[in-house]
């Protein structure tokens, strides 16, 4: 296979036109460098130098392999520099990873309040699954994972596998899923999930590694009067059944920040009271282990600002403090 390197040791002896200050040039000796040259006249399969001259002369095979390799190292070294300044940036850079659902709703509405907060500082915000976001943090591809935690049970209903369980997490937001429907021409819900009917009532559910479908899941447990629920749909994305649900085609529990708009519009309603309600945590969870200087500020700064102090997930404090963001209300 060519070796970079060769091409550099053939530019070399070209502008030295010595075999000895061409190696000197090469930090290697002349004898290692006489060596890579015979493997690269193998590659090409002619001679590329007449060891016949003195001072040494390239042949026609070596001029026309010296015109090409110059415009090849200078193209592999540019790119390479460009490679490294976008990776040096995305170092420098903030580095967050969220659901979807987070990444369209929350942070637009956050991330200025943290930069007023920190001043202006690159932010770098991966969407994906939890579990995807979950496998970045612990390969240290993101330094901090915010997802949705449902506030009235364990973190993922007490799913050890995921890392964040071990993590130290700030509490910076909160929402709600509420139950909703496309309203009739009364206004009322099309789809009602209360009531003496027994008719099935259509159901547009999260798939069930979402954490806001084991949310629901769970309320939809602990509520026997949700037993006519029919599922017709999942989705992994809230905005995916908040389509299905503007549709008509069934009642879902999305967040309240992204339906605001439609409830105030009139084209969701409510479709249940509010003990069917989920209430979400919105928290930023943490690497185990030490972050850039630039992160682990940013992290100090959210542990201020955050509506609760920094805690395990599995004994939170619910005490209020001042300089909080919280969404959906």
């Amino acid at each position: 296979m060519l070796d970079i390197r060769w091409l550099e040791d053939l530019a070399a002896i070209a502008e030295y036109r010595n075999l000895t200050k061409a190696a000197e040039k090469r930090n290697v000796t002349q004898s290692g460098l006489s060596r890579r040259l015979q493997s690269l006249e193998r590659w090409v399969g002619a001679l590329l130098i007449d060891r016949s001259k003195n001072p040494i002369y390239l042949t026609k095979a070596g001029e026309e392999l010296l015109a090409i390799s110059s415009d090849v190292i200078g193209r592999l070294n540019g790119t390479r520099r460009a490679i490294r300044d976008e990776a040096d940036k995305k170092l420098a850079a903030v580095r967050f990873a969220a659901p979807h659902a987070l990444s369209v709703t929350f942070f637009p509405k956050w991330l200025p309040v943290l930069q007023r907060q920190v001043g202006p500082l690159p932010l770098n915000v991966r969407s994906d699954s939890l579990s995807c976001c979950c496998d970045a943090l612990e390969n240290g591809d993101v330094d901090f994972v915010v997802c949705f935690i449902d506030a009235q049970s364990d973190l993922n209903n007490g799913d050890d596998s995921l890392p964040l369980t071990r993590c130290d997490s700030i509490l910076v937001g909160r929402d709600r899923l509420v139950p909703l429907s496309v309203p009739d021409r009364a206004g009322e819900p099309r789809h009602r999930l209360t009531g003496d009917s027994e008719t099935e009532v259509p159901y547009l559910g999260y798939e069930a590694v979402c954490t806001l479908g084991r949310a629901v899941d769970g309320v939809i447990g602990r509520n026997g009067s949700l037993s006519r629920l029919r599922l017709i749909f999942e989705n992994a994305h809230a905005d995916g059944l908040r389509s299905m649900t503007l549709l008509g085609m069934g009642v879902a529990w999305l967040p309240l920040s992204m339906t605001h708009n439609d409830i105030l519009n009139g084209k969701l309603v409510r479709a249940g009271p509010e003990p069917l309600d989920v209430n979400l945590e919105v928290r930023v969870f943490r690497a185990n282990r030490d972050l850039p200087k630039r992160s682990e500020a940013v992290w100090r700064e959210m542990s201020a600002q955050s509506l609760t102090a920094r805690s395990k997930v599995s004994g939170r404090s619910d005490t209020m403090t001042a300089g909080g963001h919280a969404v959906g209300f």
